[in-house]
């Protein structure tokens, strides 16, 4: 059994009306291990604010604090809400929830009981394996979509190869002595500020995991090209930040050079590459490029004639 009031939940909310209804309802099946639901409205111009007043109202048990804010973006209004639980008695842990994301029962409950199990001193966040559905609330087919957990303990090294934390910024929980040791998230990325945060911690801290889908993450069908030049700018972004820090990532730099050799693109075609760390320009344009995408070309070329040598022979 665990105590009450042990948990605040973190949603940013933009524009979010379709849904919003349905993320909170699946927070109520958490139980009394919930604190308070900080619901970070940031600028939304729907009836984002009159559906989550309305539920509030249906569920006066609940403590829900909705803080209304102009549109700042979603490391902004994660920030709101992460520092709203700081404030006075702040709740032990803090979990993150998107606003069209849904919980399955007992998310929090699984994620606390490894928390208590676990004798680490340094175990700061513990996530989970999730399930993809589309608009509707239907389950997407195929196992190669999903990012199954696999990494526990000390995992900085393999996070600097990519994002490896299954479930996105919905299926972590994560202490709240955390933040105040790591900081926020980083307001300057528009895209793979879960990432920047998983690295942060990861230099400090221990993650664990719970083996089971404990999160619906939502797929909009229609933002799949806009998904994709904003991942290739996340992508960009994180490894100027690296260069900034003085680490050249050679695993995420071949990762966005293979991404523009398949696509046929030049790295000028990226959001923000203008802006872009020299070093960062010299690898992805100019003859460094072609060195790199020799790289890539090679043993894609080779696998076909060693294919058909093996063939021979067998």
């Amino acid at each position: 059994m665990h105590s009450s009031s042990q948990i605040d939940v973190v949603i940013p909310a933009f524009n979010a009306d379709k849904y919003i209804d349905q993320t909170l309802a699946s927070v109520s099946l958490q139980g009394d291990i919930v604190r308070t639901i900080f619901v970070i409205n940031d600028g939304s111009t729907d009836q984002t604010q009159i559906i989550v007043e309305t539920f509030a109202k249906r569920h006066p048990t609940i403590a829900i604090e909705i803080i209304k804010q102009k549109n700042a973006g979603l490391a902004n209004a994660r920030n709101a809400g992460i520092k709203a639980s700081l404030q006075g008695s702040k709740a032990p842990y803090i979990a993150l929830l998107d606003a069209d994301d849904v919980w399955l029962a007992k998310k929090l409950e699984n994620q606390l009981n490894v928390f208590q199990a676990n004798q680490d001193s340094k175990l700061g966040l513990v996530y989970s394996s999730y399930e993809l559905i589309d608009e509707n609330g239907s389950a997407i087919a195929g196992e190669n979509l999903i990012v199954k957990p696999s990494l526990r303990g000390g995992v900085y090294s393999s996070l600097l190869t990519g994002n490896f934390i299954s479930g996105s910024g919905s299926g972590v929980l994560v202490k709240s002595t955390v933040f105040e040791e790591v900081g926020l998230f980083d307001e300057a990325l528009n895209a793979s500020e879960d990432w920047d945060m998983w690295l942060r911690i990861a230099r400090k801290f221990h993650f664990d995991y719970v083996n089971e889908s404990l999160v619906q993450i939502r797929v909009h069908s229609s933002n799949m090209q806009k998904d994709f030049s904003r991942m290739l700018a996340s992508e960009l972004a994180m490894l100027n930040k690296f260069a900034q820090h003085g680490t050249h990532n050679y695993f995420l730099l071949w990762k966005i050079q293979t991404i523009l050799f398949k696509k046929k693109m030049s790295a000028t075609q990226i959001n923000g590459f203008d802006t872009s760390e020299p070093w960062v320009k010299a690898q992805l344009i100019g003859y460094r490029s072609h060195v790199w995408r020799v790289l890539f070309i090679l043993p894609n070329a080779a696998w076909p004639i060693l294919k058909l040598v093996k063939n021979k022979l067998s």
